[in-house]
């Protein structure tokens, strides 16, 4: 009882370095932000944050991880395969834009990510980032031919291509909302940005006569 106790406050700890981890990188950048901002923002000391993280690289590495993984968690609670491709696919882009909408920060670091060019210097961090991308991307190809198999979705078009169309408008509303002039929307319509994104993927932009 008392090592299982133990281990959840570590990792309760752990969790509370990150979110100030990803308030600091958010607000500052990754290069001006220092480790003594982290440990004073989490309400520690500079040496205890060092027995959960090696350097600034480890902890910069592992928030983004840590955010992105919390993304996985809310897609998995709230989509389950009972759900007909269409469903999934809605839900897919509603959760994403959600999430987003409600981390803040992370918008701020997702702008460092660019303008710092990070990835190309974090090749540990560039390459789980593509491996949680690539298991995304494979499990909507997946949806997409069951819904061909359902007669939901059209055959005609490449599962794959159907996937980054899909992709690429939710991507680009979560980039819309996030951090025009550095501020996040936080009065978006969600909801109408989902059924705008299902309405162009499964209806097209062609005017119906």
């Amino acid at each position: 009882m008392a090592k299982a106790a133990g281990i959840k406050g570590k990792e309760q700890k752990r969790k509370k370095i990150m979110e100030a981890a990803l308030k600091i990188f958010s607000k500052k950048g990754y290069s001006p932000a220092a480790i003594d901002e982290v440990a004073r923002e989490a309400g520690i000391a500079k040496g205890t944050l060092y027995l959960y993280f090696q350097d600034k690289e480890d902890l910069f590495c592992s928030t983004i991880l840590h955010v992105i993984d919390n993304l996985a968690l809310l897609l998995q609670k709230n989509i389950n395969e009972q759900m007909n491709p269409l469903e999934i696919l809605k839900s897919l882009a509603f959760y994403q834009l959600k999430f987003f909408s409600q981390n803040r920060d992370f918008f701020g670091i997702f702008q460092t990510i660019i303008n710092e060019n990070l990835l190309s210097s974090h090749k540990k961090l560039f390459n789980l980032l593509l491996i949680r991308k690539q298991d995304l991307i494979n499990y909507e190809i997946n949806v997409i031919d069951r819904g061909k198999r359902e007669g939901l979705i059209r055959s005609d078009i490449e599962s794959e291509e159907i996937v980054n169309s899909f992709d690429g408008m939710v991507t680009n509303s979560i980039k819309q909302m996030g951090y025009c002039n550095n501020n996040v929307n936080t009065g978006i319509d969600v909801e109408k940005k989902v059924k705008s994104i299902m309405q162009i993927l499964l209806d097209g932009v062609s005017e119906r006569k």
